[in-house]
């Protein structure tokens, strides 16, 4: 019996460490410059192929939009031509490994602080010394970050639905704010255990399997008011980043180490962002919900300070005409509606 046991358990662990390899896994998908916008490019940050989205006169004032997690230059369709034609270099860019940008490399940044980093040396590349910094969700997380540790380059700074809250807060009881800020993807011991090269391997094979491109769209649903707003076009355009080469490993690797506890930002820190603030909300956001918004603006009580009634997690996109209006007022100084 004890014989038959120890038989059993190393086939076992012989299919762990080799059973993955016995399975063919060929790369899928297709060159991210196949994918491009009109108009879009690629450049190279890091090491790593940023992929960029440009609207408006390039001696205009620089605005800088930046993504949620998942999400990428598409996030901001509704944004870049009308703040362009307002007077604006509008500038969107896929943060690697999202959208078309590098889906693999040993210098992808995934903590906040590597993000705002990153995000310093895309200002670089562009020649940019200082713009104005829109960020939602993640992106406001990367906004907060970087206004912190670049002050002298942000102009202005809009947390939309920001995913920022101070690292020395209580946890939140109530209202989900505590998830923000915490692990966003696998839980830490699982993560670890992703480091293992046999087990990474199955995660790819089980993420091929069962990732399909309706999988991110049922998800995303849930981030709208209303559902049915996704419309086929919508949904193409979040799913686009899945026909990219690589996709599966990246978005593995999103998931393991998508952790933004690891670098402290206090609620000193946020409460000195000397820039002027915006903070935009919507009101039934059950991703970052609004609780994160009010902390926001009680560490910046300066702030200009909208909420959306019936509007989800993307107030951009759900209430484009209303957002873009207030945005620009904001950027004009003036009151928004």
């Amino acid at each position: 019996m004890r014989r038959w046991i120890v038989r059993l358990l190393v086939l076992l662990l012989v299919v762990l460490l080799a059973g993955p390899y016995l399975i063919p896994m060929p790369a899928v998908g297709v060159e991210a410059a196949a994918l491009a916008d009109a108009g879009g490019y690629f450049i190279d940050v890091d090491g790593l192929s940023t992929y960029v989205l440009e609207r408006g006169d390039t001696d205009s004032p620089p605005l800088l939009l930046l993504h949620g997690w998942g999400a990428s230059t598409f996030s901001w369709r509704e944004q870049m031509t009308p703040l362009a034609e307002a007077g604006y270099r509008v500038i969107a860019f896929d943060r690697p490994p999202y959208g078309l940008s590098a889906k693999t490399g040993d210098t992808i940044p995934y903590t906040p602080l590597t993000l705002a980093d990153f995000t310093a040396r895309v200002l670089d590349k562009l020649e940019i010394q200082k713009a104005v910094l829109v960020g939602h969700s993640q992106g406001g997380a990367v906004v907060g970050y970087f206004a912190v540790k670049y002050p002298e380059r942000v102009e202005k700074v809009v947390f939309v639905s920001g995913a920022l809250r101070p690292t020395d807060d209580p946890p939140v009881t109530g209202g989900g704010g505590n998830r923000v800020g915490a692990q966003m993807g696998m839980p830490p011991f699982v993560s670890g255990l992703l480091n293992f090269p046999p087990l990474a391997r199955w995660g790819q094979l089980a993420i091929r399997t069962f990732v399909q491109p309706d999988f991110g769209t049922n998800i995303l649903r849930s981030a709208y008011h209303d559902p049915n707003f996704i419309t086929p076009a919508i949904a193409e355009g979040y799913s686009r980043a899945l026909r990219v080469v690589g996709w599966d490993e990246a978005l593995l690797r999103q998931l393991q180490n998508s952790s933004f506890t690891a670098e402290p930002l206090t609620a000193a820190q946020i409460s000195a962002i000397a820039a002027p603030v915006m903070i935009v909300w919507g009101e039934s956001d059950t991703w970052v919900p609004p609780i994160v918004g009010e902390r926001l603006h009680e560490l910046l009580p300066q702030a200009v300070y909208v909420t959306y009634p019936q509007v989800g997690h993307l107030p951009h996109e759900e209430t484009a005409a209303a957002f873009n209006a207030d945005l620009l007022a904001f950027l004009e100084d003036a009151s928004p509606s």
